[in-house]
């Protein structure tokens, strides 16, 4: 803090630069104004550093599903990246900082749409790879018989995915993702997704569902 005389020239009040100017029983005080938050990339706070790594994070784990996002949410790639539509859910739901792993799985949605899902799905290992069954449900809401089953296995830890568009129908009832060598000794996290092509080359999709680790 300082003062000012009453001889000087120019006697500023408010805020000036990094000062604040006032007068007190008629003199100008000038006092230094209370630094910013740093905001230098190099020396976060620890609550930016947790941002930053949810960010990285996030990011390595969908990035190398970027093709099966873009297919899952491919009627709204108009607004933005399948990457980006499954980051959002992730980021805020689903991870954790103080867990172990830090994204929970069961929050990543690989896909986006009206057609209704399947009905008490169930992933099962068997010998030949994982089996995923469901209930009849083709004459319900939208359903169609015909209706194309998507499975994607997915194992975060390192990095590898195994992703088949067309596995089966719905009304098959089941469907089977086989599994051989090294993948057949991994675990998976597990999702299923029914889609159909409609006539105009649209495809109607509907919501991703996690059927857990197998």
């Amino acid at each position: 803090m300082a003062t000012l005389s009453d001889s000087s020239v120019i006697q500023p009040q408010g805020k000036v630069g990094g000062f604040t100017f006032y007068k007190l029983n008629g003199k100008i005080i000038m006092r230094s104004l209370p630094r910013a938050p740093h905001k230098n990339g190099t020396n976060p706070t620890p609550l930016q550093k947790v941002y930053q790594n949810r960010m990285a994070e996030v990011n390595a784990y969908l990035r190398p599903l970027s093709r099966v996002l873009d297919f899952g949410y491919q009627n709204f790639l108009d607004q933005k990246t399948g990457v980006n539509w499954a980051h959002t859910n992730v980021s805020t739901k689903g991870y954790n900082h103080t867990a172990n792993p830090r994204i929970n799985p069961a929050y990543l949605q690989i896909s986006k749409g009206i057609l209704l899902g399947a009905e008490a799905p169930l992933a099962v290992r068997n010998a030949d790879g994982i089996t995923i069954s469901w209930k009849y449900n083709s004459a319900e809401g939208n359903a169609n018989e015909g209706d194309s089953v998507m499975i994607l296995l997915n194992q975060p830890e390192s990095q590898k995915h195994v992703w088949i568009k067309e596995a089966g129908r719905r009304r098959d009832l089941q469907a089977l993702a086989a599994l051989e060598g090294e993948k057949s000794e991994m675990e998976w996290e597990v999702y299923l997704v029914f889609h159909r092509s409609l006539n105009n080359k649209k495809v109607v999709i509907s919501d991703s569902m996690y059927l857990g680790r197998v």
